[in-house]
């Protein structure tokens, strides 16, 4: 048999995960990245106990491992136990082997929107996109929010960011679908605002202005800075 825990509720629900022993989840300094703003940068492991069973450990994290409300510090990963880290809940389920690489694969509306692409046709005159690089390369790091110490570095654009981008996916509950846009200009990137009034500079609500080293751009409870690289 092979052990998966299963989000049942939070951002990522519907995702699996395959218990190995020694990885580790968190938000943002792990092996399985949990999106989920109380669940600490590296948050806990899997692990065997003395009889050979697997377990998650607390790595000390501040909210810990909760069953039924109680705050434990370790788990016995047995099926159909049920826990939470943060506000995600996962539930423990095993298959059998000849199962477990069906069983993997995520079922998210991206890995169907990649199945059915195939069968889509391409259209005989694609709007053609004008590709620039950014000069230097800009870095955007999640300083706040549900995606907080995630870094994206950009060398080229323009770039579009939202609740549905395929390209910059922004997480936050009150994100737009489509946020903002990244330009290149001479020396610098410009940003231009597409949801006004829900995406600021600096906290100032702006239609376009050049970046610069510092900005924050805010969208929702979420705050990224600005550098260039």
């Amino acid at each position: 048999m092979v052990t998966f825990i299963e989000i049942m509720d939070g951002p990522n629900e519907g995702s699996r995960f395959k218990v190995e022993e020694g990885l580790t989840l968190g938000r943002s300094k792990a092996d399985i990245i949990i999106k989920d703003g109380k669940v600490s940068s590296t948050h806990a492991q899997f692990a065997l106990d003395g009889k050979g069973q697997f377990v998650l450990q607390d790595l000390d994290s501040s909210n810990g491992i909760h069953i039924n409300g109680r705050r434990v510090k370790k788990v016995a990963l047995l099926p159909g136990v049920i826990f939470e880290l943060g506000r995600t809940q996962f539930k423990v389920v095993t298959v059998e082997e000849e199962l477990a690489l069906d069983f993997s694969r995520l079922i998210t509306w991206r890995s169907i929107l990649r199945d059915r692409l195939g069968d889509i046709a391409a259209p005989e005159n694609p709007p053609k996109v004008s590709l620039q690089s950014f000069s230097p390369a800009l870095r955007l790091v999640f300083v706040q929010g549900i995606q907080t110490d995630e870094e994206i570095i950009l060398g080229y654009g323009p770039r579009s960011a939202g609740a549905d981008s395929l390209d910059i996916e922004l997480l936050d509950e009150e994100a737009p679908q489509d946020a903002f846009e990244l330009h290149p200009g001479p020396g610098m990137v410009e940003i231009k605002i597409k949801a006004k009034g829900r995406v600021t500079l600096n906290h100032k609500t702006i239609d376009a202005e050049m970046l610069k080293d510092g900005d924050l751009i805010s969208v929702g409870n979420t705050l990224i800075k600005v550098n260039y690289v």
